[in-house]
């Protein structure tokens, strides 16, 4: 598999750039630290906060041990690019996290990147068969921290463990027509996925298909294409919330549908518009303990969250720069993990953006325990090297990739 070069210079001009530019410099100065920026809160004063935006991840540099104050190398000093020398997103789009690991799908690169700041460590997930993926779209966790991933071109669910090792496949081409979002319920019994379908389609492939997560068996279909009740066009994601039900984001319908786990209609809410509360492109959508709901939408650049019954309980994100905090292009997936931090996927900056609680502290919850342990290991390093900063290598959890592209697709079988 080819991985996706860093920027569209090769490596020779690249070098041949740097020392031309430190040549015309004369000699390169460290920068001055940058000023700490005041914390971020939604929403803003006078109202009270209730999160707190914590960081942006952009890939594996950013849970790898290192300095505080060096989330920039000699290539970014002299050049002026903006993104940490690393392995970053080609294009992320789905997202999970469990125990303080987060996982990235990368339509791109064709895989998902497993971050485990906690260990210093990542690993690419469907990289290599079997297993291997090609089109990653939606993602979800049961809660044993298995990990069901929506292959959009392969037209499979691929099963993987914690740690990212492939257990089977559930589908096929002959199930889906254009199939992008999965739901699991908890137990890990039922599988839920989202058969999108297309304009020129045929209504009954507007539809969620359900099937057993053990042996793969198809069981039911809930919904066909319309507007009505339980009908859908262009379904994009679903979740199960913490009562159990099914919350399918039904997109060219502007709304969201709500079902049991049989496939019974219970209620829906939302409109198109551009105002609070509406919808123009939703995307993703994830759900808290509290059953609260958190659905991102492309075309307002930010994520709502919504109580159960869909009344807007507050706004986060705007469209904007790429060096601003909390400003998005082209917003992706998003997940809420057991703590409450909420990861938001944007495709156009290729980034993950984190938000935490305003009651959980930075160092408390699954996440930020890992990211204190990562400190640790940065200064294990340190003492290491007798006390003087080094440049850790990637610590990588899965075998050397193969060389080459990967030129025929394989398809996901059934195990």
């Amino acid at each position: 598999m080819v991985r996706q070069p860093p920027s569209a210079l090769s490596s020779l001009p690249r070098l041949v750039l740097l020392f031309g530019l430190l040549a015309a410099a004369g000699c390169v100065t460290t920068p001055e630290p940058v000023e700490k920026l005041a914390p971020l809160v939604f929403p803003g004063p006078p109202d009270p906060a209730r999160f707190v935006f914590e960081r942006t991840i952009r890939g594996t540099v950013d849970v790898q041990p290192r300095d505080e104050e060096s989330s920039f190398g000699l290539e970014e000093m002299v050049t002026g690019a903006s993104g940490p020398i690393g392995e970053g997103f080609g294009k992320p789009f789905g997202i999970k996290v469990f125990q303080g690991r987060i996982y990235v799908g990368d339509t791109v690169n064709r895989h998902v990147m497993m971050l485990d700041p906690a260990h210093g460590s990542f690993k690419e997930v469907g990289a290599e068969a079997p297993g291997d993926l090609v089109k990653p779209l939606g993602m979800d966790m049961d809660g044993q921290g298995n990990l069901y991933v929506m292959d959009a071109t392969k037209k499979w669910i691929l099963v993987y463990d914690r740690d990212g090792n492939y257990l089977r496949g559930i589908g096929g081409p002959s199930f889906f027509d254009r199939p992008s979002g999965v739901a699991v319920n908890p137990e890990g019994s039922l599988v839920f996925a989202v058969d999108t379908g297309s304009s020129q389609g045929k209504p009954e492939f507007h539809r969620i298909r359900v099937f057993d997560a053990k042996n793969g068996k198809l069981l039911y279909d809930i919904g066909k294409r319309g507007n009505g009740d339980g009908e859908f066009n262009l379904a994009r994601d679903a979740t199960i919330g913490s009562d159990g039900l099914l919350y399918v984001v039904d997109g060219g319908n502007f709304r969201v549908q709500v079902f049991d786990q049989k496939g019974k209609f219970i209620r829906k809410f939302g409109e198109v518009g551009r105002r609070l509360g509406q919808f123009a492109r939703p995307k993703g959508i994830d759900t808290d303990k509290e059953g609260n709901l958190y659905i991102s939408d492309a075309s307002h650049a930010n994520f709502q969250i919504f109580t159960p019954d869909g009344d807007l309980l507050m706004f986060i994100g705007t469209r904007g720069k790429e060096t601003d905090r909390a400003s998005y292009l082209l917003p992706g997936m998003i997940a809420v993990d057991e703590d409450g931090r909420v990861y938001l996927v944007d495709q156009g900056y290729r980034k993950v953006d984190v938000f935490r609680p305003a009651a959980l502290k930075e160092s408390e919850g699954a996440l930020g325990r890992a990211f204190e342990a990562l400190k640790m290991l940065k200064q294990s390093d340190d003492e290491e090297n007798g006390g003087v900063p080094e440049e850790s290598p990637p610590k990588k959890a899965d075998s050397k990739k193969k060389e080459g592209a990967k030129d025929k697709e394989k398809k996901g079988g059934k195990k």
